[in-house]
């Protein structure tokens, strides 16, 4: 009987041997299918993942307003369905206000930059034009530059023209598909927002179904809890800090009698949601616009954007952000070239709570380890101290063990 027993465990590892690697293979050769098939898969449920990040962003305030309505006499059961309805409207209203307030501002903006950019660029070339009838090596090396360049720009009409205009005609006819997808986003928000708990029930319940070790059910809960701390923390968190960083920049260049200073602003406050970063990356294209108006001002911009990214790291950011992340400067930047190389934009946003989250997986991973040799879990304790040292001590914890 236990010989039958054993033929039969060894037929299924066979089995399963056999089978994973047809699998591998089958995933090998038909990689670029696959991913082609993931692509649909992943545009078809493009509006479910919008309406999760919507309702994750939106739910501790809806939260707050069903505590406080839950107070209130008569509403106990209607308090979540008007907290979710007042949640709706008031990202509504926000959406609209900022576009209210915000958009004409920078319409005109543009509008003036558009009209003025062939005098800027015209007073521009008259001062280069000047430079280089005094210097007539330099004249030869531009002259040289702008033939490259043209010949250039001519080369890429002539091949890619008509493939740009067929991209501009598809996303215009996607304009339709976008609008639908954007409605079908918010009613998975409302529907996430009125039945949370029970479709985080039905999480649980899968998994729990599927996973049957206690200790390792308990970790993955615990890091699930930690993950949504973080991400809590940084969202909420660097959302306010960038309006508060658009805030200070707008007053500031109005101050200053900084032109396109409401355009400026915007593109410095929505940058700075990339974490050390973000300021500079929106300085580039602020001070282009700044440098064809006057030079001087683009320098002063330049060390005010300086003095604003020192304010906002050493400042505004750690009053506010706190230590949601728990990661250092040097493991920011590993996280957002890793993820931003992955994910490109958005992963240079979202890429600093996955490294933390990942961070902390491993560091809790590695102190349940050293813990088991009998060596120390505080990092200070690895300082200073030897490897002969640390080796000794964790051979007499085994010691002690047996």
């Amino acid at each position: 009987m236990n010989q039958d027993r054993n033929y039969w465990k060894l037929g299924i590892t066979i089995f399963v041997s056999l089978s994973a690697t047809v699998c591998f293979f089958f995933l090998i050769f038909r990689f670029g299918e696959i991913r082609a098939a993931l692509g649909i898969i992943r545009s078809a449920l493009q509006p479910l993942f919008v309406g999760i990040a919507l309702a994750y962003v939106l739910c501790p305030v809806e939260k707050r307003l069903e505590r406080l309505l839950g107070r209130a006499k008569g509403l106990g059961r209607f308090a979540r369905p008007i907290s979710v309805l007042l949640t709706m409207i008031a990202a509504l209203a926000i959406l609209v206000l900022f576009c209210a307030l915000v958009v004409p501002q920078l319409v005109d903006s543009i509008s003036g930059l558009v009209r003025d950019l062939p005098k800027l660029l015209e007073t521009q070339l008259e001062k280069l034009n000047r430079y280089l009838k005094s210097d007539n090596d330099a004249a030869a090396a531009v002259m040289q530059m702008i033939e490259s360049s043209e010949n250039s720009l001519l080369a890429w009409i002539r091949t890619n023209l008509l493939a740009t205009v067929s991209t501009v005609a598809t996303s215009i006819l996607s304009m339709g598909s976008a609008l639908i997808n954007t409605v079908v986003s918010v009613v998975v928000t409302i529907y996430l927002l009125l039945g949370r708990e029970h479709y985080l029930a039905q999480c649980r319940k899968l998994f729990l179904s599927v996973s049957r070790n206690e200790r390792f059910n308990r970790a993955v809960f615990e890091a699930l809890t930690q993950t949504n701390r973080i991400f809590n923390g940084f969202i909420s968190g660097k959302l306010l800090d960038s309006l508060i960083v658009g805030i200070i920049c707008f007053v500031c260049l109005s101050l200053l009698r900084m032109p396109y200073a409401l355009l400026i602003s915007v593109i410095v406050g929505m940058t700075n949601i990339i974490p050390m970063f973000g300021p500079f990356i929106g300085a580039v294209p602020s001070a282009f616009l700044l440098l064809l108006v006057s030079p001087m001002k683009c320098l002063i911009f330049l060390v005010f954007i300086i003095i604003l990214q020192q304010v906002d790291g050493n400042i505004i950011g750690p009053r506010i952000l706190g230590n949601s992340t728990g990661l250092s400067a040097l493991y920011v930047t590993v996280a957002m070239l890793l993820f931003g190389k992955l994910m490109g934009f958005f992963g240079m946003i979202v890429g600093v709570p996955l490294f933390a989250t990942l961070y902390y997986i491993v560091k809790r991973l590695a102190e349940y380890s050293l813990r088991k040799q009998g060596l120390p879990a505080d990092t200070k304790e690895y300082v200073h101290r030897k490897n002969t040292e640390l080796v000794q001590e964790g051979a007499a914890g085994e010691g002690r063990k047996e």
